[in-house]
């Protein structure tokens, strides 16, 4: 078995495109080596920002030899009467390339046919290896890619060198110009040389890179990176706890040192959130903070640099962060002096969605769409009567940053500054923090807004935003996303979720549309009802996926999630199909849990026959067992209903299965539904439906479950 060592060398890759690109690497060598017949040990892929490597250990020498039997006709038409072939029996030999005379005929379960009987000898892999890498080199997508030298290649960045060694034998291989050889190349500026690579030995690639200051395994450099940042941070008391961070600066260097910088205090009168953004997502330096939390005026900055040069490098970094802290302080001052309610008007000028106005039109909708969900909330007491007023301002204020400057040069601050020039103008805390708040959760891990104020306000952008993209035919498609809907469904889903909201999902939609430039009523034009509701149902099919994708996120069976999305009640009430899933996922536990679903599951198949409706007649009994089980669900209906109606659900699911589980199995075995007489028939089935539907109706479906082994045992 021989190794194969394989290094892309390119001009510098972005970042955030070497994980996926090496992950492809291996996806790509690994479907290719199982097409052409190669065993693989075992493969590894790492990358820096000049390099993407793959390291396959244990590859044959040879393909493994095959033979392959390919059928062709019948063998009474490839041969004649008198055994002589014919154009067919000749063609397919031909096609085959072998002999007429070596046509086997074999048995089939349709008769005789000719089988040719091929031998496929193993290639020598390095002669395969060619083809495979430059279908790796090709086959890698990145979210950009360029192209050069005027050929048809396309990749992240110029690639400028080609290491493919199979044992001590260079790969003859050439793209785009470049012909594979045993080279590869040191860090760019603490080393330049080229390095010759004896042999595809993963140890010896290592070593020699090392020893031109380049660390070429991912882990090792974050791992190196982990243990510096952690080491400068201690002497503070501060630790690091930005994985995503450290991740990203992992790839942006190929020799891993960490130093301490700092910037003047002056500048610590700026907002913290000012000065982490200005460091994170413009620098990538690390804030180092205080005890007490709140920033200090030193930060660490991760260079690619060893450590007889890092004193330019820390002079350099300060340098830069000065000069974005200097623009930073300059925007804090200038747009506080014009406050938010005065930049309220200008939003008129901030363009939307083309037929969806500005965004001071978008203001207006999320005051109305914030008042109409507060008094809604308000009626049911889930919200004080004294927060009206303060939905309502913090909704009018809501996007005024949007036109400070502050948020031009840093747009993940949107909301956040508007919090802090809030505060500055004067506003209540509670209407500040709201604004910042609207805005959560911004990622799938981030919290939901701490107070009301700003989850009610929150609700109400986040409907907007849907409703307007759908109205537009701007949905999600597969991967593609670009305007964040399946996030704004997430925040929607946990907001009414946590904060316990009971809201019907049909009636905020349809608020929401009304209030849409497209769907406005005006006696000069005709309200187009028909494409309301179509795009309404878009939605509610778009709630309905995301409900189930998140559940089946945390851990809920399938089968359970439809049944409570099946079900009458169906999930237009969130919070309300939440408890229900809740419920029904406790109860499937249960010991009794079978016979429940098999009384749900029977009366379901049986009463769905019934053709009339209306209530069921008691004139009609025939038998004793019909006035028995209809006496029993008069006697009990009240009290499921009433479990139901206080959310009480698992108490419902046990009051049904103990009120019905034998009764109605009684029932069936004594009492033959399906007679003749037409009006008993169908009064037996309405009897039937009406039970399961005090069940299914109200709490689950459960007609579709899936049960594992026998019905009586606990699944």
């Amino acid at each position: 078995m021989t190794d194969l060592l394989f290094e892309i060398g390119t001009e510098e890759i972005p970042a955030s495109y070497i994980t996926p690109a090496l992950n492809q690497m291996k996806a790509l060598f690994t479907e290719r080596a199982k097409k052409h017949r190669l065993e693989v040990q075992s493969l590894y892929c790492t990358g820096t920002p000049r390099r993407l490597t793959l390291f396959v250990r244990g590859l044959p020498q040879r393909q493994e030899s095959v033979t392959e039997e390919v059928q062709g006709p019948a063998a009474s038409i490839a041969f004649d009467k008198t055994g002589n072939p014919t154009k067919a029996g000749l063609g397919f030999a031909k096609s085959q390339g072998v002999d007429i005379h070596n046509l086997q005929i074999k048995k089939t379960t349709k008769g005789e046919y000719c089988f040719a009987i091929k031998q496929a000898e193993g290639q020598e892999t390095l002669h395969i290896l060619p083809e495979i890498l430059a279908e790796i080199i090709k086959g890698i997508s990145f979210p950009k890619s360029m192209k050069w030298k005027g050929s048809n290649l396309f990749f992240a960045r110029p690639i400028r060198s080609i290491l493919a060694l199979f044992g001590d034998k260079v790969v003859p291989m050439e793209i785009n110009g470049i012909k594979a050889d045993k080279f590869a190349f040191g860090h760019p500026f603490l080393s330049g040389k080229r390095i010759e690579i004896s042999r595809a030995d993963w140890d010896l690639y290592m070593q020699l890179l090392r020893q031109e200051k380049v660390v070429a395994d991912m882990t090792e450099r974050r791992e190196t990176l982990r243990a510096k940042i952690t080491h400068l941070m201690a002497s503070h008391s501060a630790s690091m706890d930005d994985e995503e961070l450290l991740d990203e600066v992992t790839n942006l260097v190929e020799y891993p040192h960490a130093v301490e910088c700092s910037f003047d205090e002056e500048f610590l009168d700026i907002p913290g959130d000012v000065i982490e953004t200005a460091m994170k997502e413009h620098q990538r330096y690390f804030p180092i903070k205080k005890r007490d939390g709140n920033l200090s005026n030193k930060f660490i900055a991760v260079v690619n640099r060893d450590e007889i040069n890092a004193q330019t490098a820390v002079q350099g970094n300060e340098r830069v962060l000065k000069a974005r802290l200097s623009d930073a302080r300059f925007f804090w001052k200038e747009d506080r002096k014009l406050p938010l309610e005065k930049r309220v008007d200008d939003l008129k000028n901030l363009a939307f969605l083309e037929k969806l106005g500005n965004y001071r039109d978008r203001t207006d909708r999320i005051v109305n769409l914030s008042e109409y969900l507060s008094h809604r909330l308000i009626a049911l007491n889930q919200l004080p009567i004294e927060a009206d007023a303060r939905i309502k301002r913090a909704a009018l204020l809501c996007k005024a940053d949007l036109l400070t400057q502050m948020v031009g040069e840093f747009p993940s601050l949107q909301g956040i500054m508007g919090r802090e020039y809030a505060k500055w103008d004067g506003e209540e805390p509670a209407i500040a923090t709201a604004i910042a708040e609207h805005y959560m959760p911004r990622f799938a891990t981030d919290t939901i807004p701490a107070s009301k104020i700003g989850a009610v306000v929150g609700l109400a952008d986040k409907f907007d935003t849907i409703c307007s993209c759908f109205a537009l035919q701007l949905t999600p498609t597969g991967s593609q996303d670009p305007y964040s809907l399946r996030r704004h469904a997430y925040g929607i889903i946990r907001i009414i979720e946590e904060c316990e909201f009971t809201l019907e999902i049909q009636e905020v939609l349809s608020r929401a549309f009304s209030l849409l430039p497209l769907f406005l009523k005006k006696p000069e034009r005709n309200h187009h009802q028909a494409a309301q509701d179509k795009h309404m149902q878009g939605i509610k099919d778009f709630f309905r996926d995301r409900l189930f994708q998140i559940n089946i996120e945390r851990g809920h069976r399938h089968d359970l999630i439809n049944a409570v999305l099946n079900t009458g009640a169906g999930f237009n009430d969130i919070h309300d199909f939440s408890q229900r899933l809740q419920a029904l996922s406790c109860v499937s536990k249960e010991c009794w849990w079978p016979d429940l679903v098999t009384v749900v599951e029977r009366t379901f198949n049986i009463g769905k026959k019934a053709t009339s409706i209306g209530s069921v007649e008691e004139h009609l009994f025939t038998e004793p067992e019909e006035r028995k089980l209809w006496d029993i669900y008069k006697k009990n209906k009240d009290t499921v209903q009433n479990h139901v109606t206080e959310k009480r659900y698992e108490e419902a699911c046990r009051a049904y299965y103990e009120v019905f589980a034998r009764t109605v199995h009684s029932f069936f075995d004594k009492v033959y539904v399906n007679v003749e007489d037409e009006s008993v028939r169908n009064n037996r089935l309405l009897l039937v439906k009406t039970i399961n539907e005090l069940y299914s109706e109200k709490i689950a479906d459960l007609s579709h479950m899936e049960m594992s082994g026998n019905k009586n045992q606990a699944s």
